[in-house]
């Protein structure tokens, strides 16, 4: 690996439309101003590296080196990413900011799409990758927290409003005007997760069951009395954006209600990619009238979500369950127990 070359805050550094890093040195007198031809990446701290491919000879004295930059990260208005750097306290921060798009969402990761000056001069499509964890912060926005080998992690705030889609997958979508065009693009940034419930006031989208990258969203259910016949479950969310904006989002889930013979119940849910996902509760049965009955459903630590299912026994399809609830209802609340995925 060629020798690192750390970035001083005497010296002003920018990327130009192709992402190449240009110097502004006002101690050279002879070139104040350069382009420095290479190529970017992330390293395994979120570090910004600039690998160069050939440096402008100024007689003789500089070799090919790369430039390490290590800042804090941010998002722009124009959903550009930027690092604000800065050596020492004393010196002015500068802001790098990158010609590109985010364009994928993953469990550990956020992906960027940028354009890069390949070695024949013309333009090169890169993808980089930075690693961290997805968030909802305080306000229901997403949010994205980058590693950083030091200290707390950077947080990348998305501050516009996401949508859910016909098949309960989250998506967040922005406008960016093209640099070398006047019209903006549109990207669309897609969470491949699933829904649960955590507590009464709280709406969970996972990204994936073994990471830590989960939206907990502040949420209040629609309707505390459902029929399970209606195969749905409603909440809505308010988005507080910047400007005291709130932007508020209903979430519709379509699925399946089950009430099983260990009297749990399970809300089953269908995504895109053809995956089944269960909710899944425990609760206690009441009797409404001889054909129905209520399951109060309780979160994973039994506490109450102040919300019932109603089962006729049309709908159950499983007479000899719907007997033993009836019976066993009328002396005492029956408690079910499954084992919750959170």
């Amino acid at each position: 690996m060629p020798p690192v070359k750390r970035a001083k805050a005497t010296v002003r550094y920018e990327l130009d439309a192709l992402n190449r890093l240009i110097l502004h040195d006002p101690r050279d007198a002879a070139q104040p101003r350069r382009v420095v031809e290479g190529d970017l990446r992330i390293d395994e701290a979120n570090r910004l590296v600039y690998r160069v491919r050939h440096t402008p000879q100024m007689d003789g004295r500089e070799p090919a080196q790369d430039y390490v930059f290590d800042g804090e990260w941010r998002l722009t208005g124009d959903h550009r990413l930027a690092l604000a750097i800065r050596e020492r306290e004393e010196d002015r921060r500068q802001t790098l900011v990158l010609n590109g798009a985010l364009v994928e969402a993953r469990d550990n990761a956020l992906g960027i799409s940028l354009t890069q000056r390949g070695l024949d001069g013309e333009p090169v499509a890169q993808r980089l990758s930075l690693s961290g964890r997805w968030q909802a912060d305080p306000r229901n926005r997403l949010a994205f927290l980058l590693n950083k080998a030091q200290g707390d992690p950077d947080r990348l705030v998305f501050d516009g409003a996401w949508t859910v889609d016909d098949h309960h997958e989250l998506r967040y979508e922005y406008r960016q005007r093209a640099t070398s065009r006047r019209e903006a693009v549109t990207h669309t940034l897609t969470f491949a997760g699933s829904w649960d419930v955590a507590e009464a006031s709280r709406l969970v989208y996972r990204l994936d069951a073994d990471s830590r990258s989960a939206f907990a969203f502040q949420a209040a259910v629609q309707s505390r009395s459902l029929n399970a016949r209606d195969g749905t479950l409603v909440y809505q969310i308010g988005i507080r954006l910047s400007g005291g904006r709130t932007v508020n989002r209903r979430v519709t889930l379509f699925g399946i209600w089950k009430l099983n013979r260990d009297v749990s119940v399970a809300f089953e849910v269908p995504y895109a990619d053809g995956r089944l996902e269960a909710l899944t509760f425990t609760g206690s049965v009441t009797v409404k009238d001889r054909n129905t009955i209520a399951v109060a459903l309780s979160d994973r630590r039994g506490e109450p979500l102040a919300v019932s299912v109603t089962f006729t026994r049309q709908f159950l399809d499983d007479a000899e369950l719907f007997v033993r609830l009836q019976r066993s209802a009328e002396d005492t609340a029956v408690f079910g127990g499954v084992r919750v995925r959170f």
